[in-house]
């Protein structure tokens, strides 16, 4: 049996599975952040262990043999340690937008193209760890100077789990540190903010097995003593390997806090031309690169106005869901990413504007689309996993805007299920 973790922006979801794909169980645990006044989002990197050991002990409760643990995440969460590997910062979000003009100063005027080819991900100065790296070599430089690990969560997640570093070049990407096209860290960026390589987790291609869980760890997770304990990929991509998105021409639509769309190619250049999120995916075992486009944080968007036009309680969803599967829009057009504006709603039922909301999320989404097939990047078909594909409306109302085939595999657990793939050395 093997256990995946999907550890996402908001929860860390695990399943238990066996060597032919049964899932055997389930768990799902929910990360608490502090929003700061500054802008900061952030959690103790204590909370953020707990959580995700809780996650493991419930999967590895009780007589089983586990042959091997992976963890797939959202990632981009940046922490410091000192030299003894005890913690100095808290765990920095990748939502934290405390960062203004710090990144600006520390990098200098970048060519933010070049880097992006590299990196795979665009830089926007204000987000993920070298923005964050950048705000504390400002306003707090003797961390950096003094500090004993450079790393993200995930990575630290790994080591409490085997006393050993390292990074997957997938995971690592939005450390914005790492060059795709050679696996190796960008030393003129190293320079500027002043950290040294040896800092930094050795960078791994996905798949490989860092280490044992040790005996301390086996005291807090539950994991046994000398499992072997593999690296991981990104969330996205490794939802896709937990459905058989593999190839060209096939699509994952993987719902969660953000929205996204994540397609097989074979040639990376195209997905430069389209600007999109480029992840290494299979290009390490000769297979296709995988590209991203998302709608970030499109979860909070429909939330605002499902809180505001809809219901505030716990079961918003549920009730929007019921109003908006009985309901159209009636013409109504609302684009989430706009501030909710109550003139534009006046006059409309409450299924109406539940609709149109279901609706907007799948316009914007289109609309990211558009940019991989404006270089020539279709998609035949399309699976839909994350926590909305639970809600039958949704995969309809994608399948009818985007004109392809919607299934639905795995739910929320599509990414641990690609995980757990990863750790039986198959994918």
């Amino acid at each position: 049996m093997y256990i995946g973790l999907d550890i996402g922006t908001s929860s860390v979801k695990g399943i238990l599975t066996t060597n032919d794909g049964e899932i055997i169980k389930t768990s799902h645990k929910s990360f608490y952040y502090t929003y700061l006044d500054n802008g900061g989002v952030e959690i103790s990197a204590e909370d953020y262990i707990d959580v995700c050991f809780e996650a493991i002990k419930e999967l590895a409760a009780g007589d089983v043999q586990i042959d091997g643990f992976c963890a797939s995440s959202a990632s981009g969460n940046l922490l410091l340690l000192d030299n003894d590997m005890k913690p100095v910062t808290p765990i920095y979000n990748w939502q934290d937008k405390r960062v203004t003009t710090e990144a600006k100063e520390i990098l200098g005027e970048m060519d933010t193209y070049e880097l992006y080819k590299r990196t795979g991900w665009p830089f926007s100065y204000k987000t993920m760890p070298l923005a964050l790296l950048c705000y504390i070599k400002k306003h707090e430089p003797d961390k950096i100077k003094q500090c004993g690990k450079v790393c993200m969560s995930t990575e630290y997640l790994y080591y409490k789990l085997t006393g050993k570093w390292g990074i997957s070049t997938s995971s690592g990407t939005p450390f914005f540190l790492i060059d795709q096209n050679n696996g190796k860290y960008i030393p003129e960026i190293l320079e500027k903010i002043g950290i040294n390589e040896n800092d930094l987790p050795p960078i791994m291609p996905c798949g490989s097995v860092l280490g044992k869980v040790t005996k301390e760890a086996e005291r807090h997770c539950g994991l046994k003593e000398n499992t072997p304990v593999v690296l991981g990929s990104f969330d996205h991509p490794s939802a896709a390997r937990g459905v058989g998105v593999l190839e060209e021409g096939e699509m994952l639509l993987s719902c969660g806090t953000s929205w996204v769309a994540f397609v097989p190619v074979k040639d990376r250049s195209k997905i430069e031309k389209a600007g999109a999120l480029i992840d290494p995916f299979l290009s390490e075992k000769g297979g296709p690169w995988g590209a991203m486009v998302s709608v970030s944080s499109v979860s909070e968007r429909i939330k605002l106005y499902v809180d505001r036009y809809i219901d505030n309680t716990d079961k918003k969803f549920e009730i929007l869901s019921g109003l908006a599967q009985n309901n159209s829009s009636n013409g109504l057009v609302l684009r989430l990413t706009d501030e909710p504006c109550d003139q534009k709603v006046e006059g409309y039922g409450k299924g109406n504007i539940a609709h149109a909301i279901m609706e907007s999320a799948v316009r914007l989404l289109k609309e990211k689309i558009g940019a991989l097939e404006d270089v020539g990047l279709y998609a035949e078909s399309a699976v839909m996993v994350g926590g909305p594909s639970s809600n039958p409306l949704w995969p309809k109302l994608i399948s009818e805007m985007l004109k392809i085939e919607v299934k639905v595999k795995h739910g929320a657990f599509a990414g641990a299920m690609g995980a757990a793939e990863i750790a039986k050395g198959e994918i």
